[in-house]
C-alpha cells in the first residue's frame, strides 16, 4: 500500500438531482488543469489532461453519473458496478465511507490507427457533461447525430477542442491535443466508438474498425490507461477502482484522477487498483478496507 501527498488530475444513466445546486457551484469555482495521481513522488510528469473551467450551472443540472444500490449489512456496505469494458465487480466497503452516494462515472482510452500512425486519447466523463463543456458557448459542428465538436477549455491554451459523444443519458468528453486531430481522424472516432447504457446505468463501451479500446490494466507512457470507474468528484473525497489483471506487473505506475485532491494513497491487490483522494480518514479508510471481487 502507498500513500501520502500526492499530485491529482481531472477532467452516464442519471443520479439524483441536487438539491444544492449552489454549493456545489462553489466546488466547481477553481477547477484546475488536470494532474495525476502517482504511488510515488519520483514519477514522471504526466502529459496533461484538461478538465473544464469554472461553469455557470442552472438549478436542476444533474450530474454526469450514475448512483449504484447498494446493500448495507452489520456495517458493511455492497454495490455491484459494471466497468467500461463491460466486465462486473462487487465493491465491498465500510458503510461510513458511503461510496454508493458518491456517484460513479467512467473512464476509458483509446487508439486510433492510421497512415499517419497511431493517435492516442482519454475518454472522461464530465461531472456536468454537456453544461460543464459548453461553459455557456456554441458547438463549433456536429460530427454526426450523437457527437459534436466544441471549443477547449476557456483560457486554457494547452487544451484542444472537445468531442462529446452522448451515449442515451451519458456525455464522454474526448479531449484533444493542442495540434489537434485531423477531421478525417475525428469522424473516425465518431463512427467507430459505441456506447450502450445497461440496466443498472452503467455505460460499456466497444470499438470498431481502425480504433481500439484500452484494456484492462494497460499502461501507456508510465500510466494506466485501462477502463476504470471514478467515484466521486463532486466533493473532496474520489475513489478509482481499475480492474487490473496482474498487480505485479503494474509497478509505479499512476492513475488520472480529480485534481482538486492532494491527500492521496493508493494500493492493487486481488486484481484491482484502488486510488483515493480526500480528507486523511477516507483515503486510509478507502485504501485498507474496500474490497473488490469479480462479480
Amino acid at each position: 500500500m502507498a500513500g501520502g501527498r500526492e499530485e491529482i488530475v481531472e477532467q452516464a444513466p442519471r443520479g439524483p438531482r441536487w438539491a444544492g445546486t449552489a454549493a456545489l457551484l462553489a466546488l466547481l469555482a477553481a477547477l484546475p488543469l488536470i494532474a495525476v495521481l502517482t504511488r510515488g513522488e519520483d514519477a514522471a510528469p504526466p502529459r496533461p489532461v484538461v478538465t473544464r473551467a469554472p461553469v455557470r450551472l442552472a438549478a436542476g443540472v444533474t450530474p454526469n453519473a450514475v448512483y449504484p444500490a447498494a446493500r448495507v449489512s452489520g456495517g458493511t456496505g455492497t454495490m455491484p458496478v459494471t466497468f467500461p469494458d463491460g466486465s462486473r465487480a462487487e465493491i465491498g466497503y465500510p458503510a461510513g465511507l458511503n461510496l454508493a452516494s458518491l456517484g460513479a462515472r467512467p473512464y476509458a482510452s483509446g487508439t486510433l490507427s492510421g497512415t499517419g500512425g497511431e493517435e492516442f486519447r482519454v475518454l472522461t466523463a464530465p461531472l456536468y457533461g454537456e453544461a460543464e463543456t459548453a461553459a455557456g458557448r456554441a458547438m463549433i459542428r456536429p460530427l454526426t447525430g450523437d457527437v459534436g465538436l466544441w471549443p477547449g477549455p476557456p483560457g486554457v491554451d494547452a487544451a484542444g477542442q472537445v468531442l462529446l459523444f452522448r451515449f442515451g443519458d451519458w456525455r464522454l468528453a474526448l479531449q484533444d491535443e493542442p495540434e489537434g486531430m485531423t477531421f478525417e481522424q475525428r469522424l473516425a472516432w465518431a463512427g467507430n466508438l459505441r456506447g450502450t447504457p445497461g440496466p443498472d446505468g452503467f455505460l460499456t463501451l466497444s470499438a470498431g474498425g481502425p480504433l481500439r479500446l484500452s484494456r484492462p490494466g494497460e499502461i501507456r507512457d508510465g500510466r494506466l490507461v485501462g477502463p476504470q470507474l471514478w467515484l466521486g468528484g463532486l466533493s473532496r473525497r474520489m475513489l478509482v477502482v481499475a480492474p487490473v489483471p496482474d498487480c505485479g506487473r503494474l509497478g509505479r505506475a499512476p492513475v488520472v484522477l480529480d485534481a482538486r485532491h492532494a491527500i492521496a494513497g493508493s494500493d492493487c491487490r486481488d486484481g484491482y487498483y484502488l486510488a483515493a483522494s480526500g480528507d486523511p480518514e477516507f483515503v486510509r479508510e478507502a485504501i485498507a478496507k474496500v474490497r473488490v471481487r469479480p462479480a
